[in-house]
């Protein structure tokens, strides 16, 4: 589901508490430190910085008013309170604008390997 799906039916209710709870544990503040390394990531990191950001609300509803939220919104989202696991994925528009990303920097370095081939030659 969404993270806005899940935020609609966990606010207010023992679910919004056991999310903040399990973002204070000990285990995710040690992996809130290598999020904040992610942050520069391009396309991830804003996700990464709002992981960050929800970690420092004491309720859905104000993470929501947050500048954060649009970048986690549309987000796959689930999390296992007892196996202790969160898992995030990209929606399919947002793959398609990851897979955009790789291409132009593929292309780029193509772009890049056959102009320095082709300077080469010339010396």
């Amino acid at each position: 589901m969404r993270f806005s799906q899940f935020c609609d039916q966990a606010e207010d209710t023992g679910q919004e508490q056991k999310l903040l709870q399990f973002l204070q544990q000990e285990d995710m503040k040690e992996a809130e430190t290598a999020f904040v390394k992610l942050t520069r990531v391009p396309v991830i990191g804003k996700l990464f910085a709002a992981l960050v950001a929800l970690g420092k609300y004491e309720s859905i509803a104000d993470f929501r008013q947050s500048e954060h939220y649009p970048n986690i919104k549309d987000w796959n989202f689930s999390i296992d309170f007892e196996k202790k696991r969160m898992h995030i994925s990209p929606n399919e528009e947002q793959r398609r604008k990851i897979a955009e990303v790789f291409a132009l920097i593929g292309a780029a370095a193509a772009l890049i390997l056959i102009i320095r081939r082709l300077l080469g030659r010339r010396k």
